[in-house]
C-alpha cells in the first residue's frame, strides 16, 4: 500500500525554519489502523470513530506546529496550525492563535487575560503544555473532548485569577474565571443529528463537517434552509455567549474544576443555511494521584440544546473513568465511557435519541528522543435509531486498533 504524505507538511516545516522571534514545537503522528465500523462520520455515515473498514490503513493522524512568543515579562502569545488527510475545507487548520496578559503578582493572586480562539479549559486528558491539545495516554479522546475539538471553540477573551496557596500558608490553591465570547452559535448540531463521537479529530478556525445524509433537512424536509455542510465557529445572530467556572487544587495530589457555558444563541436566527443553536451545558472533572504512581481522572457533562422554536432540542449527558499508571518503559491506560443524547422537541420523523458506551485501552512507550509509539484498541456500541433513515441497523458495535508513531520536536 503506497502512503503519501501531505504536501502542506513541507510547508509547515519551512515555516518553522524561517520564523524569528519565537520558540516552536511540532508534532507528527503516522498511524496504521484496522477498523471495522460502517461509514465513518467524517464520510457523512454515523459511525462512532474516525476511522471506518474503508479508511486507509495508513495515514498521517496530526500534523501539527506550534510557536509560543514571549513579547514581554508579562504578554505572552500562541499559534497553533494543523493539518490531516482527512479533512474538509482548508488544509491547514488554525487550532488556536491568542495572546495574553499575565502581569506580575503583588501578593497571593496570580490573574491573566487571555484573548484569542482558543480552547476552554476543561479537558483533564489534555497536557496543556504539549503541543495540538491531543489526550496524553490514549489516541483518541472521550466523548466529552471529541465534541469539544470538533465544535467548541472560545472565540472571546477569558480572564482568570488563581489565589496560591503558599503565599497564605493554606494547602490549597483555588482559582475562578470568566470568559464572554462569539461564534460557536451552531454548537448543538453535531450532537443532535450525528451523535457523539470518539475520536481525536481536532476542527480548525475555518473547519467544515459533513452531517449525514437525513430526511429532516432534505430540500423536500420539514427543517428548511440547513445545510448538510456546516462551520461550527461561525457567528449567526450577533450575541454575545460566555462561560465561568471555579477550580480547587491540592498541589498535585487533587484537582476538581466546574465550568458552566451558555453561548446565548438566537436558535431562530440563520445565515448562509446554518441555523444558531442555543446550547448550555455544565461540566465537572477531577484528577486525583494518590500513591503508586497512578492517575485517576474523570469528567461528566450535563446539558441541553434547540433549534428553531423547539424545531429540534435535545438533552445530552456524558461522563468517563480513566486510570492510567507505568508498566514496563511506558504507561498503560483503561478508560471508561458513556454517552446519551435524549429529544424533547415536536418533530417525530426526527429522531435524535442516542445511548451509548465506549472502552479503549491504551499503551504509551518512548522508543527514542522525541519519539514514541501508542498503542490503542478501542471498542464503542452504540443505539441510535436514525440510523435507520439510512439503512443502517440502530445498534452497532465498532472496534479499531491503531498504532500511533508520534515524532515531537
Amino acid at each position: 500500500m503506497r502512503f503519501t504524505p501531505p504536501p502542506i507538511l513541507l510547508a509547515l516545516m519551512t515555516l518553522a525554519g524561517g520564523a524569528d522571534g519565537a520558540e516552536w514545537r511540532g508534532l507528527l503522528d503516522v498511524r496504521a489502523v484496522d477498523a471495522g465500523a460502517n461509514r465513518g462520520f467524517l464520510d457523512g455515515g454515523m459511525g462512532k470513530t474516525r476511522y471506518d473498514a474503508q479508511s486507509p490503513r495508513l495515514s498521517v493522524g496530526q500534523a501539527v506546529l506550534q510557536g509560543d512568543m514571549d513579547e514581554a515579562d508579562s504578554i505572552s502569545a500562541s499559534v497553533v496550525l494543523s493539518a490531516e488527510q482527512q479533512h474538509r475545507g482548508r488544509a491547514v487548520g488554525v487550532r488556536e492563535a491568542w495572546l495574553a496578559w499575565s502581569p506580575l503578582p503583588a501578593g497571593a493572586w496570580k490573574t491573566r487575560v487571555k484573548a484569542g480562539f482558543f480552547f476552554p479549559p476543561t479537558s483533564v486528558e489534555t497536557d496543556y503544555d504539549s503541543v495540538g491539545w491531543l489526550p496524553k495516554h490514549t489516541v483518541s479522546s472521550a466523548a466529552i473532548n471529541s465534541w469539544i475539538g470538533e465544535e467548541l471553540r472560545t472565540n472571546g477573551i477569558e480572564w482568570s485569577a488563581r489565589r496560591l496557596g503558599r503565599y497564605v500558608d493554606a494547602p490549597y490553591d483555588v482559582g475562578l474565571l470568566a470568559a464572554v465570547f462569539n461564534g460557536n452559535d451552531p454548537t448543538g448540531t453535531l450532537l443532535a443529528w450525528r451523535g457523539w463521537s470518539i475520536s481525536d479529530r481536532i476542527g480548525g478556525r475555518n473547519d467544515a463537517l459533513l452531517l449525514p445524509n437525513l430526511p429532516s433537512y432534505a430540500p423536500d424536509g420539514p427543517i428548511p434552509a440547513q445545510s448538510r455542510t456546516i462551520h461550527p465557529f461561525r457567528e449567526i445572530d450577533g450575541r454575545l455567549g460566555y462561560y465561568y467556572g471555579a477550580n480547587l487544587g491540592l498541589g498535585r495530589t487533587l484537582e476538581l474544576s466546574s465550568l458552566r457555558y451558555d453561548n446565548l444563541a438566537d436558535a431562530t436566527a440563520i445565515k448562509d443555511n446554518q441555523w444558531g443553536w442555543r446550547t448550555r451545558f455544565t461540566h465537572l472533572s477531577a484528577v486525583w494521584r494518590p500513591r503508586g504512581e497512578w492517575e485517576l481522572a474523570a469528567q461528566a457533562m450535563a446539558g441541553d440544546t434547540m433549534m428553531g422554536r423547539n424545531l429540534v432540542a435535545l438533552d445530552f449527558r456524558s461522563w468517563f473513568l480513566l486510570a492510567s499508571h507505568p508498566l514496563g518503559p511506558g504507561t498503560a491506560t483503561l478508560r471508561y465511557d458513556r454517552f446519551s443524547t435524549r429529544e424533547h422537541d415536536h418533530l417525530p420523523t426526527d429522531p435524535n435519541n442516542e445511548r451509548g458506551y465506549a472502552v479503549a485501552l491504551a499503551y504509551d512507550a518512548p522508543l527514542a528522543d522525541r519519539v514514541s509509539l501508542m498503542t490503542e484498541a478501542l471498542l464503542v456500541r452504540s443505539d441510535r435509531g436514525a440510523r435507520l433513515q439510512l439503512g443502517e441497523a440502530p445498534v452497532q458495535t465498532e472496534r479499531s486498533l491503531t498504532l500511533s508513531l508520534r515524532f515531537n520536536w
